[in-house]
């Protein structure tokens, strides 16, 4: 590998990251029209949400295996510890996010009494996990509220991941001019 080659991610991990950044925010985008929709129109909203919550969770799985067989690069020199710490929390942040909303998501669903099925892209059925479903209606009420809570929660701490991450790359591109952002954007180079 050349010091160019290991100063940036591989290929695999820049499309695996750009790729579930366009989906988990189109699935902010749909989320967000939740309360508008209505009927059919509503239905159709949730099933692609969660269709699309479904890829982002394998989609980050395989990202966690394949940087575990390829580490990213190390953190520049240049930076302060306080920003490799900051870096490192927003990082793990984003895995913990990446993986916990679409499986409170799952558990929402299947504890939900409802009992309304989650078909992938209109196609492949998502089973419900079996642990929570079916029980109790009063019991699988309470789980699917608490399961709720969490993703709502952990859709706020999105948002405010989003806000970190994209502030330290403009910081990184347009204050420090230094390599960071051209690390997951190649044809970039320093401002």
């Amino acid at each position: 590998m050349t010091q160019a080659a290991s100063e940036r991610y591989t290929r695999v991990a820049i499309i695996l990251h750009w790729l579930i950044a366009v989906i988990l925010i189109a699935n902010i985008v749909l989320a967000w029209q939740f309360d508008e929709a209505k009927g059919l129109a509503k239905f159709q909203l949730f099933q692609i949400h969660k269709s699309l919550g479904i890829t982002v969770l394998v989609l980050s799985l395989v990202r966690l295996g394949w940087r575990f067989v390829n580490p990213p690069p190390a953190p520049l020199a240049s930076m302060k510890a306080w920003e490799k710490f900051a870096s490192l929390a927003v990082h793990l942040g984003f895995y913990g996010i990446m993986i916990g909303l679409p499986m409170t998501g799952w558990l929402m669903v299947s504890a939900s009494p409802r009992n309304i099925p989650t078909l992938l892209f209109g196609v492949i059925e998502l089973p419900y996990l079996p642990f929570v479903h079916g029980l109790a209606v009063e019991q699988a009420k309470e789980l699917a509220e608490s399961f709720g809570e969490a993703h709502e929660v952990l859709a706020w701490i999105t948002y405010g991941l989003l806000g970190l991450h994209v502030g330290a790359a403009l910081k990184h591109q347009f204050i420090d001019r230094d390599t960071i952002v051209s690390r997951m954007i190649p044809f970039l180079k320093r401002a």
